[in-house]
């Protein structure tokens, strides 16, 4: 039970911040300590730019950035769990025929380069069973979830962990530390959609029963209601990011709801198709939505997809389960939705 006593550092490096959360282990979780720094503070030109399936990293201005935060919130732990962007990496779901345990590895292998747009030579792959399983005399198919990250965003992380003194101990793409950071034990029993918005795109993941049955990522993304704003008016996006954070989806200014409502609405309609798609599959419905990453936190925003889905929709609250002291209350209300995803990697390390 050693492992339980120890602390694990979750760390999410997205495009527009650096999160560190440090989780301590024993009879319950502890908050140990927490960081952030947003891009704003650091040379934001090297740090985001990238293409489809790469993260282009200024590998010596993130480890400054992680350093600080490590040495600013008195982190000491060093076993690290990273997280993979969800548009830095490749998801695609497949159905295999019944088969034996022995013949699934082996068929996924035959399968993956049909669905990964990259050489095998150049990508780590994982999968897992999200629904079947193994031929019991059954006659149903085996759905595979794959995911195939680039081994050069591997070796990137790689050296970034170095340069900061951390062990790696695991990769993982977000949707499996937002699953795991947000699914607890009273939603095990229903299908909820986790919308997870990020600076630069948006990822919808489907969970029935707890267990992950599909994953989409999209190019749109919290980002886009700043450029709206900014476009509109011909204001800096610092101004644009400021007016979006006031304002929001609320009526206060409407002028302001209307030029932001096309974005709201793109992301809408994704989610209405996925609901189609998950129903047309598995004849399921969507219980309730969870709303997660910094571009959730847009004032009005829940309350519109609720009642535009006829749907409970939640902010997310990756410490609903983690102890922590009360003078955090506040901060972490306001800013807990944007540390899913480093919560759910921390947690990583009390997984069995």
């Amino acid at each position: 039970m050693k492992l339980f006593s120890k602390n694990f550092i979750g760390i999410d490096i997205g495009t527009s911040s650096i999160k560190v959360v440090e989780l301590k282990g024993g009879k319950s979780k502890t908050l140990s300590n927490y960081g952030i720094l947003s891009s704003d503070y650091f040379i934001r030109e090297a740090y985001q730019d990238r293409e489809p399936g790469t993260l282009a990293i200024d590998e010596s201005v993130v480890s400054e950035v992680l350093s600080s935060i490590l040495k600013e919130a008195k982190i000491k732990s060093k076993d690290a769990f990273f997280a993979i962007p969800d548009y830095a990496t490749f998801f695609t779901t497949f159905n295999l025929p019944t088969m034996s345990e022995s013949e699934i590895p082996q068929a996924v292998k035959y399968e993956a380069p049909r669905r990964i747009p990259l050489p095998l030579s150049e990508v780590t792959l994982d999968w897992q069973i999200i629904k079947g399983g193994p031929s019991k005399g059954g006659r149903a198919p085996v759905r595979i979830l794959l995911v195939a990250v680039p081994n050069e965003l591997i070796a990137q992380y790689q050296k970034i962990a170095n340069s900061v003194g951390l062990k790696i101990v695991a990769l993982e793409a977000e949707v499996f530390a937002l699953v795991r950071a947000l699914i607890k034990y009273q939603d095990k029993s229903n299908v909820v959609c986790l919308v997870d918005i990020g600076d630069r795109s948006t990822t919808i993941t489907i969970v029935a029963q707890g267990i992950l049955k599909a994953s989409y990522s999209f190019d749109v993304s919290g980002e886009d209601f700043t450029n709206v704003i900014s476009e509109q008016f011909k204001i800096e996006k610092k101004k644009a990011e400021t007016i979006k954070k006031i304002y929001g989806f609320t009526d206060q200014e409407p002028s302001i709801k209307k030029i932001i409502m096309p974005v709201g609405e793109a992301i809408l309609g994704k989610i209405k198709s996925i609901f189609d798609e998950v129903y047309l599959e598995d004849k399921e419905r969507v219980d309730k939505v969870i709303l997660a990453g910094g571009g959730s936190g847009l004032i009005g925003f829940a309350d519109y997809l609720s009642t535009e889905l006829d749907l409970p929709v939640e902010l997310a609250n990756p410490f609903l389960d983690i102890a922590y002291p009360p003078t955090l209350e506040d901060t972490l209300k306001k800013l807990g939705f944007g540390f899913t995803i480093a919560v759910g990697m921390a947690l990583r390390g009390f997984s069995k």
